[in-house]
């Protein structure tokens, strides 16, 4: 490549990651607190996780973009982090479609071509094409004619955009996609946008109780964390080393969450565990919106330290420390820690009503 062009490569993703940094998360190790509440801020939680915290899950729009194109362009971003795509891709993909359909999904184009992707007849059906999930798979992984995708570009990360792009799309225009690739470094690397890469169009809200519930937590993504803080009406000033923090602490989210559900469940972790039955330690057997209790050896045996909320896709939803904010960590059985010290798992219902525990004021 020559050095102008890597230059550019390597500025444009070096800006991406600088914005990605903006929302992502990297867990730090825990300082222990001491205290028999001290619920989530115990020591030793990991220090790596795929988390996507710091952004609302919300229908707001990118700035210069309609409705239609911010949703195309969580939708790319989306399918790009299920198929384990670099975001680099990610930028390929929404500049791919920006210049093809200015990220719009129309029915028509050049001779058969449809969709975000502008993808021909013998990429797949109408159906698909015009199915923005299905048409970003299909930029990302190939055609069913056996056109290439991204992924099939060997080294497509060190390959200018321009190049990539053309790779899987093989335009009469080549160099039309480089022009918009500052655009697309700035809209994928926009909170909202980047909050996508966190739940595929098959998420697990489904209009279910736990499904509400999950939904009503994401809303709060990037709030700080407040010990203390937080209330059934949303975040709230905390006391002590929540004082003059509005925010949520682990069980007040969790609480929160449940009751846009429905569901009116007490404040404090082990109150709750205590109230709510039992789904098991199988997560097979669990759903979105179950609460996930966890234990340290040296915790009371009836006593619980943190709790979290199930996404229904493999991740927790939670509020974990004074000076982080509320995230989402994918895969968290993944981790030794989360593995390890998990001990209870618990359904709230929407027809049980639990009494709020008047005063307590910690998760």
């Amino acid at each position: 490549m020559p050095a102008p062009v890597a230059l550019a490569a390597t500025l444009a993703k070096k800006l991406l990651w600088r914005r990605i940094r903006r929302v992502a998360y990297i867990a730090l190790p825990l300082v222990g607190s001491g205290l028999l509440g001290a619920s989530n801020e115990q020591s030793g939680m990991p220090s790596k996780g795929g988390a996507c915290p710091g952004a609302e899950l919300s229908d707001k729009d990118v700035p210069g973009l309609t409705g239609e194109q911010t949703r195309n362009a969580r939708t790319i971003v989306a399918v790009g982090r299920d198929l384990n795509v670099p975001s680099y891709g990610w930028v390929i993909a929404v500049a791919t479609a920006m210049q093809e359909s200015s990220l719009v999904n129309i029915p028509h184009g050049d001779r058969d071509s449809v969709g975000l992707f502008q993808q021909r007849a013998a990429w797949g059906s109408t159906a698909d094409r015009m199915d923005p999930v299905q048409s970003a798979r299909m930029f990302y992984t190939g055609g069913r004619g056996g056109e290439p995708g991204l992924l099939d570009i060997a080294g497509f990360e060190s390959v200018r955009l321009t190049e990539a792009a053309q790779a899987v799309q093989r335009s009469a225009f080549p160099s039309a996609y480089a022009k918009w690739e500052a655009l697309a470094v700035q809209v994928v690397g926009e909170p909202s946008v980047i909050a996508s890469a966190c739940y595929s169009a098959a998420s697990a809200m489904d209009g279910s109780a736990g499904g509400e519930a999950v939904r009503a937590a994401l809303r709060w993504l990037g709030t700080p964390y407040s010990w203390g803080g937080g209330t059934i009406n949303g975040p709230g000033e905390g006391f002590g080393r929540g004082a003059g923090i509005v925010g949520f602490d682990c069980s007040s989210l969790t609480q929160y969450a449940w009751h846009q559900a429905g569901a009116s469940i007490p404040r404090v972790a082990s109150a709750q565990a205590a109230a709510l039955p039992s789904v098991g330690l199988d997560p097979a057997g669990w759903r979105a919106g179950d609460l996930v209790f966890f234990h340290a050896p040296g915790d009371p045996a009836t006593f619980f330290h943190h709790v979290g909320m199930y996404d229904g896709q493999g991740g927790m939803i939670h509020a974990p420390r004074t000076g982080l904010t509320v995230e989402v960590v994918h895969d968290f059985l993944s981790q030794p820690y989360w593995r390890n010290e998990l001990a209870y798992v618990g359904r709230p219902a929407v027809s049980q009503e639990l009494p709020v525990v008047a005063g307590a004021r910690h998760g």
